[in-house]
């Protein structure tokens, strides 16, 4: 864990840690950057205030311009998405993904949101020891990338993904949270029929006093978490192990029925935690490669062998406790989208 010192750990936590969800990822191939995602005008600056129309889409989300210049990516349900972090999750905190279905005759670039928002993805705690939360989005000092798979009954539509990492580290107050946001444009395809549920607006899914946003996660020493807002459509799904790009998921909140039969849905606890580990550790594992490359090829291999950009390799986590986690690869390659 970072500090057990609230005030000291807030204060090098500072800008320098900063972050802003760049580009999408969709089946393993990562695209440029603001392509699909609509560009921020706060550099990699938070917002703060839960009330505030930049709480939809970050400051910039809604400008006639940025919108009109994001390209709208075709998806199927089923498909893997998910969104690069520039430079990591430097911060601790939940992270959760929401979608909101533009009304029929309006296309993803000219939707600004106003409609219903449905949660699809949560991801909280990798463990909870004596140390306190660990965080599973600070995998080795903070994860660059993450993926998950879209519910096989998504209707057909346009569609904003909206990612939203809360930054706890001086949430001692209400006001201390950073909300950092990023909306991508999608069209999903196919026939899917669910309805889903439960919806929130955005603003208004939080008035900022909720326990999940107001929290000392230092002292005393949490022994619990639930993120703030709506559980996920269609399992009420939590997360406890991030999947990266170009990795096979480990099944986590994937065809889950919320039993936590094969992910550990609902909230961590210390009574439940399998045993006491520290901070996860980077390991120097080489890079992910492709049939007949070399294993310490700096990249991976693209689609028609068109190698790509790799992106700062995903550490493994070290929580021996969870089956989850000793499946991680040491390190992550990104493969670039033509």
């Amino acid at each position: 864990m970072r500090c057990t010192f609230a005030g000291v750990a807030a204060f090098a936590a500072t800008a320098a840690a900063h972050y802003n969800f760049e580009a999408l990822i969709h089946n393993d191939q990562v695209t440029e950057a603001y392509q699909y995602v609509r560009q921020t005008t706060n550099s990699n600056s938070p917002v703060t205030d839960v009330t505030s129309e930049d709480f939809i889409c970050n400051q910039g989300g809604l400008d006639a311009d940025i919108m009109a210049k994001t390209s709208t990516q075709e998806v199927a349900p089923g498909d893997s998405v998910g969104f690069t972090v520039v430079t990591n999750m430097g911060h601790p905190g939940p992270l959760s993904v929401y979608m909101s279905k533009a009304p029929e005759g309006t296309d993803a670039a000219a939707y600004k949101g106003a409609g219903d928002w449905f949660k699809v993805y949560e991801l909280t705690t990798s463990d909870i020891t004596a140390e306190g939360l660990q965080w599973a989005t600070s995998v080795g000092g903070g994860i660059n990338n993450f993926t998950f798979t879209l519910p096989e009954d998504l209707p057909a539509g346009d569609y904003l993904m909206r990612g939203e990492h809360i930054a706890l580290h001086g949430a001692q107050e209400q006001g201390g949270a950073q909300f950092y946001i990023g909306c991508a444009q999608l069209t999903v395809t196919g026939s899917g029929a669910g309805s889903p549920s439960p919806t929130v607006q955005i603003p208004g899914v939080y008035d900022g006093s909720e326990d999940g946003i107001v929290i000392n996660i230092y002292y005393p020493v949490p022994t619990s978490y639930t993120a703030p807002g709506p559980v996920t459509w269609p399992n009420a799904c939590i997360d406890h192990t991030a999947n990266f790009a170009g990795q096979t998921s480990d099944g986590d909140c994937t065809n889950d029925d919320g039993t936590g039969a094969s992910s550990g849905s609902g909230s961590a606890s210390a009574s439940a935690s399998a045993s006491a580990t520290g901070a996860p550790a980077a390991t120097g594992a080489p890079a992910a490669t492709g049939a007949g490359q070399s294993s310490a090829s700096p990249t991976a291999t693209g689609a028609a062998g068109v190698s790509g950009n790799a992106a700062p390799a995903q550490p493994t986590e070290s929580a021996a406790g969870s089956s989850c986690s000793r499946k991680r690869s040491a390190k992550r390659g990104l493969k670039l989208k033509a």
